[in-house]
């Protein structure tokens, strides 16, 4: 009760109303200070007697503290009111743990006698700790996030570098294409022009002919007329007939005509045909991201090169941690063709592999981890689920690898890799057994530094819509092994029933 009683009144002893501050530094209730000078006959201070002969002002601060005072003191009632038992009127102060319920000291004597009781604050205090102990791993995680805003602003940065880079490559692209473009555009209209030109001198010129043809036959027959009267007579018949010949009218042909069709039929077609040779198709298109600090991938995505040192541009965030780079296209069903050229290099390795995004893949680079492919070291070569080596006749420039549907003698899909020169059509290593149903991932990498692994280009073909890329097999193909085997099986059934048949007789 000390605050209270520092926050009431000299005068009533009550809490303070409307308070009012004198000269002397004393407070008192406005109406009190009021009533007091007006039974005394001077404007004194009730508690120091000191004269105030200014007007007292309001003293806002004790207003607003008493205020609160009252709020508290209302609300501390209704809370006592509200956490009182219900049953005994009396204060909660215990907590039963078997029933988990809040009692007073009445309930603990009567319903909850043999239950296991303990104090109200002791098991808020638990429970608080409880709940804090819940709470740990989000704030763990809110923690981790609010550690990874710097992340994700360096990944935002990054993204908008990359942005502003590849639009400055696809304006770059652009551009090569509207001057392909404008050029084809010149060249066909300077054809048409020509054309018109050369249609135009053949009429001309043949227009000339007749009337030069013309202008010699009346002359003629002028010249005739000029003769004797004996000579003109005896001719005139054939004068006659000169003068009567007329030039046939001119006749109207496709030559003398421009050829539309030839200017317009398929034109975006015979365009596109002629683009093909700056408009290159890349079968395989390398994934930026899965780029070592220590490779260089082209502008265009389709060839990579090992470097001394590490690149100004390197893989800020790396989806991969191979030292190696992946197709960015993963292949599921059907045939799959892809052309590697490695030029002069004699270290390298290539094939396919399982997409682990974002997490280290572990060495070495076997079937069990999701890898199948060919290392060249030097003249030799190996598969790399074997440290077997083996040599072939020629060592190719351009490598060729073909991944395509397989099926095991029990009829059950797989898939296989096969790798061929490709400049002589020879085919000299395959991998068999690789699991289906799940993409494989074109892979490169390059080992001789400053010799560069590069994407071969392809013929660009018009793809029918709906096309279907999956080879449909027979069912000899597919279970051309099983088919076997019963053969096998059969026959041995009917010699071992020969014999039998010879022991009998």
């Amino acid at each position: 009760m000390a605050l209270e009683d520092e926050l009431s009144c000299p005068v009533c002893t009550e809490l303070f109303r409307d308070p009012v501050l004198l000269s002397c530094g004393h407070s008192f209730c406005r109406q009190c200070i009021n009533a007091h000078w007006t039974s005394s006959s001077s404007r004194n201070c009730p508690v120091c007697r000191q004269v105030s002969p200014q007007e007292p002002v309001s003293n806002l601060s004790l207003r607003n503290t008493c205020e609160a005072f009252l709020r508290e003191k209302s609300t501390r009632k209704e809370w006592d009111e509200e956490h009182e038992c219900l049953i005994h009127g009396e204060k909660v102060e215990l907590f039963c743990q078997t029933d988990e319920e809040v009692l007073c000291s009445e309930c603990k004597k009567h319903e909850h006698a043999k239950h296991k009781i303990q104090p109200l604050q002791q098991a808020v205090r638990q429970r608080k700790e409880k709940l804090k102990a819940a709470l740990r791993p989000a704030e763990k995680t809110l923690w981790s996030l609010q550690n990874s805003a710097a992340q994700d602003a360096k990944i935002c940065n990054f993204n908008q570098s990359q942005v502003q880079q590849t639009e400055k490559r696809i304006k770059e692209e652009f551009k090569k294409l509207q001057q392909f473009l404008k050029k084809e555009e010149e060249s066909r209209i300077a054809a048409l022009n020509e054309e018109e030109k050369q249609k135009r001198a053949k009429i001309e010129k043949r227009t000339k002919g007749r009337i030069r043809s013309l202008s010699d036959r009346l002359g003629e027959v002028e010249e005739r007329m000029k003769d004797d009267d004996v000579t003109f007579l005896q001719n005139y018949n054939s004068i006659m007939n000169r003068a009567k010949c007329t030039l046939p009218d001119q006749e109207l042909s496709s030559e003398t005509l421009i050829d539309v069709s030839k200017h317009l039929g398929n034109l975006k077609y015979q365009v596109w045909d002629n683009m093909k040779d700056i408009c290159p198709y890349y079968p395989v298109i390398l994934n930026p991201h899965t780029t070592p600090a220590d490779f260089s991938v082209s502008d265009d995505l389709t060839a990579v090169t090992s470097c001394v040192h590490r690149q100004d541009k390197s893989n800020a965030f790396p989806l991969n941690r191979s030292r190696m780079v992946l197709g960015s296209v993963g292949y599921g069903i059907g045939t799959h063709t892809w052309q590697i050229e490695m030029r002069n290099s004699r270290h390298w390795s290539l094939g396919v592999c399982f997409r682990s995004e974002g997490k280290p893949i572990t060495q070495p680079l076997s079937p069990e981890n999701g890898f199948w492919g060919l290392r060249r070291d030097g003249c030799m070569y190996s598969f790399l689920s074997t440290p077997t080596r083996f040599s072939i006749k020629t060592n190719p420039e351009v490598v060729q690898v073909r991944l395509e549907d397989d099926y095991d003698v029990l009829g059950r899909w797989q898939r296989k890799v096969s790798f061929s020169d490709a400049r002589s059509d020879s085919h000299f290593a395959k991998i068999t057994g690789v699991p289906a149903g799940k993409e494989l991932f074109p892979f490169v990498i390059p080992e001789d530094q400053s010799v560069p692994l590069r994407v071969v280009p392809v013929p660009a073909k018009i793809t029918l819509a709906g096309e279907q890329v999956e080879r449909n097999l027979s069912f000899q193909e597919r279970y051309k092994g099983l088919i076997e085997i019963c053969c096998w099986v059969v026959i041995a059934l009917l010699v071992i029933l020969s014999f039998k048949r010879d022991g009998h007789k």
